[in-house]
């Protein structure tokens, strides 16, 4: 148990240092809140919003590995044409890339067009753009009326443009209901901690242990997959860490039920097909590209099995030091985070012995007063041997 809450603080520090900066998070928002109100004062008639979704949505965002030219922040976003739901999928994809381009500033930033996307390109992350209209026009289009599943298009290999359908505001609900408890709590902390109201703080902005959980899952697949093919999608992680998670706070043990539960929840169909659905909208499937590509499904295994190695099983070695598993975790994570997370935990415990919070137990171990039965404080350390 005490490794365990040694763990849990080394990890929590890990997921800070792999967070999103508010420095760049502010930059991420208010880049795309200039591309709504730029194609809204366009496209007035159409009422345009756009709404973040993905790892931003969901506050799970992971700090690129330090030393990749290419890494940046991948933003998604979805752009809805509220009034927009008789147009056919081509024009819904095509009025806002033509907008886009006819921008002088957004013109230079704009890639080709892809599948789904229209992608800009900022310094330091890039925005995927995604082109939606209301699914169901009969109600209106909300949270609180639960209809909130949009249409999309999907430009396929012989330039055709076909309807898909999405709801990731429904997925954000779904995700928060799987840490219902922990959100509440975290939520409410944050909250008072501000001097807000709780309706104000966004899940963006919370750290829960299956928020953490999925960044410190994501940086193990970033680092393994660096420069190789077939690296396993960020939506498929985090759907099996969401349906594993089981309310844990102690996140070193979050994170060790996860990986040992998390493939529980993939499913066969009678074809023999892997199902990993959409819990939100059952006929997507966030692995339908492992049936064409087997070797999507290998390597998801592959991590699997490695991450439970480095994760779960390494870090237990305690035998060999503090400083043997820094340096291992560095391979793991990236010598930076690695480095800024050890030296976040070493102050945080200075500061918790000068101030009388630590303790020695009748085995020699270090740990926080308050969650064990110590045998002696320990004492304050100064540069004068008193």
């Amino acid at each position: 148990m005490e490794k365990n809450n040694i763990l849990d603080k080394i990890y929590r520090e890990l997921a800070e240092s792999l967070n999103i900066s508010k420095t760049m998070s502010d930059e991420v928002v208010s880049s795309y809140e200039a591309v709504g109100k730029y194609l809204g004062n366009l496209e007035k008639n159409l009422d345009i919003k756009i709404f973040p979704q993905g790892s931003l949505s969901l506050g799970t965002v992971v700090r690129p590995i330090e030393g990749d030219v290419e890494g940046e922040y991948d933003v998604d976003l979805v752009c809805l044409l509220e009034n927009g739901s008789s147009l056919s999928a081509k024009e819904i994809k095509n009025i806002v890339g033509d907008r886009l381009k006819e921008s002088n500033r957004y013109n230079k930033m704009i890639d080709k067009e892809g599948k789904r996307c229209w992608t800009l390109q900022y310094s330091g992350f890039h925005m995927d753009v995604l082109p939606s209209v209301p699914l169901n026009v009969k109600i209106p289009f909300d949270e609180q009326s639960k209809n909130t599943k949009i249409r999309i298009t999907h430009k396929n290999d012989y330039n055709e443009y076909l309807d898909k359908q999405s709801d990731p505001k429904a997925y954000r609900e779904w995700f928060i209901q799987e840490m219902e408890q922990t959100f509440n709590k975290n939520r409410q902390f944050l909250a008072e901690s501000r001097n807000v109201e709780i309706e104000k703080i966004k899940l963006s902005q919370l750290r829960t242990p299956l928020q953490m959980a999925i960044q410190i899952l994501k940086r193990h697949r970033d680092v393994l997959f660096s420069g190789r093919k077939h690296k396993p999608i960020s939506i498929i992680i985090t759907t099996l860490a969401a349906k594993a998670y089981n309310g844990e706070e102690n996140l070193f043990e979050a994170i060790r039920n996860i990986l040992t539960n998390m493939d529980k929840y993939i499913e066969v169909d009678n074809s023999g097909n892997v199902m990993i659905c959409n819990p939100t909208m059952k006929s997507e499937n966030f692995a339908d590209k492992w049936i064409e590509e087997p070797l999507k499904k290998e390597a998801f295994y592959r991590w699997l099995s490695q991450a439970k190695k480095d994760i779960v099983e390494n870090p237990l070695q305690f035998t060999e030091g503090m400083g043997v598993m820094k340096n291992n975790m560095r391979t793991i994570y990236g010598t930076r985070a690695v480095n800024e997370s050890f030296d976040n935990y070493t102050m945080k415990n200075l500061k918790d012995r000068d101030n009388g919070m630590l303790g020695v137990t009748n085995n020699g171990n270090i740990v926080p007063i308050e969650n064990t039965s110590v045998v002696a404080p320990l004492k304050e350390h100064t540069f004068y041997g008193k």
